[in-house]
């Protein structure tokens, strides 16, 4: 699709949707690694918010990719690296009761080690 002949916000909202999805993560999930509002990833996605450079950069840092991918209106298909694999295989064959619970722990553990080593 042409930025051009396209609303821009609606093309960078897409782009991160398809972005997030791609890394199965939730709007709620993305406002936590962008430091952003899950109702304003919201706006983004579905191109009702006007946002700033600073908005973008923290999107495409959240998301590991580079700004321009974000402006390029394509599908993305994310790999798994070796370690999430890992993590999957284990959790793989079991009950989405303990599914949920390894989850839960997971975010946890993340949310205690990034609030522990913030400057």
């Amino acid at each position: 699709m042409d930025i051009m002949n396209n609303n821009i916000y609606r093309v960078l909202g897409r782009a991160v949707k398809n972005f997030r999805l791609g890394l199965g993560w939730s709007q709620e999930e993305l406002g936590e690694r962008a430091d952003l509002h899950p109702s304003y990833i919201g706006q983004i996605e579905r191109g009702t918010k006007k946002f700033s450079l600073l908005t973008l950069q923290k999107l495409s840092a959240a998301l590991k990719v580079e700004t321009t991918n974000l402006l390029q209106d394509k599908p993305f298909k994310y790999k798994p690296s070796s370690w999430e694999q890992k993590i999957i295989g284990i959790i793989r064959d079991r009950p989405a009761e303990l599914q949920k619970f390894t989850y839960r722990i997971v975010k946890e553990a993340l949310r205690a080690h990034t609030r522990r080593n913030k400057p």
